[in-house]
Parts: C-alpha cells; structure tokens; sequence
C-alpha cells in the first residue's frame, strides 16, 4: 500500500493517518500451485502469475470484475458464540433461506488474503466482524483492512465496517482495529440490511 505524504521533509506519522481513500496502489501476493500478486494503482485490479521458466511475472487477468452477487459466505464461525445478533441472523440466513433459495457454501481458509482472493474471483463474502470478544474487530486498518478494501472496490466490490466505508474510516493509531465486511456488491448489501435492522 503506498499513499501520498502529507509532510514536508522526514516522513511522520501524520503521513501514515489518513483514509485509506487517500491509498494509490495496493496490492497482494498469493503462493500456492501458483504464485500470483494481485495489483491496483487506482485503475481497475490486474492479476499476474509468475512464469518460473522466465522468472517474470505475466499479466494473466486485466481489470479483474467481483461477480454481483456469490455463492459462498466466508468467517470463522467458532466465535459464533460471541456474535452480534445481527450476524448470527445473517449467518443463519445463508444457511437457512427462507425464500427457498439454495443455501450459500462456506469456505474459510484462515487467511484473509487466501479468503479474499477467492471472494473476489468467485464471488461471494467475507466476513471478520466485531464480536463481544473483540468489540473493534480483529483486523488491522492500516495495514490489512485498507489495502483489500481498496483492492475489492478496484474489482466492483465493497468493504464496510458494518456502519461505513472502510476507506473513510480515519486512522487514529497504526495497529487499529475495525470490523471487516467485503465482497459481492448484493451480498455486502445484504449484510447491511440485517446490520440496520439490529441498530438501535
């Protein structure tokens, strides 16, 4: 993640506490079968795999799109006992739907940019909100939540906290934590929906 300094002369910390809608490129790596980075500077999100044979990496996925709505929810649903309300509804919904609709999958790998990776190519959401034992959620702004956030929105998708826009949330310490809701466009919504529902 690379953002525009603010100071003049040495860098401080005021360059690092701004909105992650300040961001100019963020991107991720992946290691597996193979070895993929996952690119934006503001102008779409581009995918490249590694060709060992030439040791570069290829341009395999331009101006990669988020599908409007998935099929797979992703958490860790061990905390289920320390969810809000709002989110065990939600969870319950995916399992259970009451229209008669398919239920969603759920896949959970543990590791966000794994979990996120696959939201974005497959579609679907992503969720590590606030529960009781963590009540400012898990993961960090700076450092984890703003560059995926701004990565999904590059693909079509969104990130929220639950109650705004993770890129206009106002950084106040560099390990701060907040609540982390991203994908499909259709499903973030619905999320929200059962979040405003449960606002007092």
């Amino acid at each position: 993640m690379n953002q525009a300094v603010v100071s003049e002369g040495e860098p401080t910390e005021k360059d690092a506490f701004q909105p992650g809608n300040q961001i100019v490129c963020a991107g991720y790596a992946l290691y597996g079968s193979a070895t993929v980075v996952a690119l934006s500077t503001g102008a779409g999100l581009n995918l490249f795999m590694l060709d060992p044979a030439i040791g570069e990496f290829i341009l395999t996925d331009r101006n990669v799109k988020i599908k409007k709505k998935g099929k797979i929810y992703s958490m860790n649903e061990g905390y289920a006992k320390y969810f809000d309300p709002a989110v065990t509804e939600y969870i319950k919904h995916k399992k259970f739907p009451e229209d008669g609709s398919a239920p969603y999958g759920a896949r959970y790998v543990g590791s966000m940019v794994s979990d996120v990776h696959r939201t974005i190519a497959y579609g679907g959401i992503f969720l590590y909100p606030a529960n009781e034992k963590s009540p400012k959620g898990k993961l960090r702004l700076l450092y984890e939540c703003n560059p995926i956030a701004f990565l999904v929105e590059q693909a079509g998708g969104i990130a929220t906290t639950g109650t705004q826009r993770v890129l206009d949330v106002k950084p106040e310490a560099v390990h701060q934590r907040v609540p982390f809701v991203v994908g499909s466009p259709d499903d973030v919504e619905e999320y929200l929906s059962f979040v405003k529902k449960y606002q007092k």
